[in-house]
């Protein structure tokens, strides 16, 4: 389901996603669990390319994980980055559940694949906007 990408390292994980599946999320959220016990709260790259109906479809497997693990991590930045309107989608919809979903970040922003390198930038700031 995901992979972890090279620019990983302390707070900052980076990952890229493709079709959801409950052993994945688990595996991710156990992750996030560990990440968080050990900085307090992580920064999130997921790199979604290529996404289609069916891959968006795929990610309802991640609703019982979030209610299972949701609270025992904090994402303090969140950036999405991804190419096709179905990733799009399943950030906007997060996005509008983020105030009552376990799993809600401070900060979270979509860019468009051409835009990694910015969504990185982003992410290692300093200064929270």
């Amino acid at each position: 389901m995901f992979e972890i990408l090279d620019v990983t390292e302390g707070d900052l994980v980076a990952i890229r996603v493709g079709r959801g599946t409950r052993q994945g999320y688990d595996e991710l959220y156990s992750l996030l669990v560990q990440k968080t016990d050990e900085y307090g709260a992580v920064r999130v790259l997921e790199v979604v390319p290529d996404w289609t109906f069916s891959t968006f479809l795929s990610h309802l497997y991640g609703i019982i994980p979030d209610l299972r693990y949701g609270s025992q991590f904090a994402i303090s930045r969140y950036a999405a980055v991804g190419d096709s309107v179905w990733a799009k989608l399943l950030f906007e919809w997060w996005k509008i559940i983020r105030p009552v979903w376990p799993v809600a970040p401070d900060q979270m922003r979509y860019f468009e694949i051409e835009e990694q390198s910015t969504a990185l930038r982003w992410l290692q700031e300093v200064n929270m906007d």
